[in-house]
């Protein structure tokens, strides 16, 4: 008798376990499910890349409204779902994470997948605007990284002409709100050993543009420069939408010629305008970041 109510206690307190550790890991009925919430961030996050880079198809809420609702659309969510979801995973920061790397995982392999078919096919073609960025257009980069820049070069062509403008952009993104600091620089150079760059920097997640107007008389040998990332230690930043979008001459923009720094190569290194010295940066080597 005494050995059949320790039975019955056993099997109690297996049941109350069970029970016990389903309405831990059950999800409330109104919150998305991890595998569910990251296909929604995914194709969230590419109409928030869609927006950012079109922005004349988008120019007002409403046009940015609706890209929204058919995403929602698609998935067969509500609003009032998703924002309940967000709320949720947001007290629950560790299946947040998980779901943002698998979404991060996601958007990787499809930059590798389109490196791959971008290799296939021709990259410069003529015409008024196309991105001339041949590397992968996503990277994540960490603080444990041997390398945390990205350089690239590209050498003329034919289709190049006076004139052209190019833009590198990127978009940051980390996995907290706030700091996300790297720096650009972009760099054309001419027959003569004239160089023109800009640079710029960001401390927050966000895009990152800077623009570089070429000579209307003459067409630059070469075109080069590199992003260089400083996550904080433990930190992951995410580069996103990475391109450089070569555009033709652009009579708006050639005032912005006055915003770019001209160096002077010679013999002796480069110099700028008034001959003061500079670090000769001739012989540096161009090589592709390794994530």
């Amino acid at each position: 008798m005494f050995r059949l109510e320790r039975s019955i206690v056993r099997v109690i307190a297996l049941l109350l376990a069970v029970v016990v550790v389903s309405s831990c890991s059950r999800l409330p009925s109104n919150v998305l499910d991890k595998e569910e919430m990251a296909s929604l961030l995914l194709d969230i996050h590419m109409g928030e890349g869609l927006v950012d880079l079109q922005r004349s198809s988008f120019y007002n809420d409403s046009m940015r409204k609706v890209l929204k609702q058919s995403i929602y659309a698609k998935h067969g969510v509500t609003a009032e779902q998703v924002d309940t979801s967000f709320v949720w995973y947001g007290n629950h920061i560790e299946d947040y994470i998980e779901i943002y790397d698998n979404v991060i995982a996601q958007l990787e392999e499809d930059a590798r997948r389109a490196e791959r078919s971008a290799k296939q096919t021709v990259v410069y073609a003529a015409g008024d605007s196309i991105d001339v960025w041949t590397l992968s257009p996503t990277y994540r980069i960490n603080s444990d990284l041997p390398s945390k820049f990205i350089t690239f070069k590209y050498d003329k062509d034919d289709n190049w002409q006076a004139g052209d403008n190019y833009t590198l952009q990127l978009k940051l993104l980390n996995h907290r709100d706030g700091d996300a600091k790297a720096s650009t620089i972009l760099v054309a150079e001419y027959d003569d050993g004239e160089i023109e760059f800009r640079n710029s920097s960001a401390e927050k997640a966000g895009w990152i543009k800077i623009r570089l107007v070429t000579d209307s008389t003459r067409i630059p040998e070469s075109i080069y420069g590199s992003i260089t990332f400083e996550p904080a230690y433990g930190e992951v930043i995410f580069a996103d939408s990475v391109a450089l979008v070569r555009t033709r001459n652009i009579p708006a923009t050639y005032n912005q010629r006055g915003q770019q720094r001209r160096l002077f190569r010679n013999k002796q290194g480069i110099t700028n305008d008034d001959n003061s010295s500079k670090p000769d940066f001739s012989n540096v080597q161009l090589r592709r970041f390794d994530r």
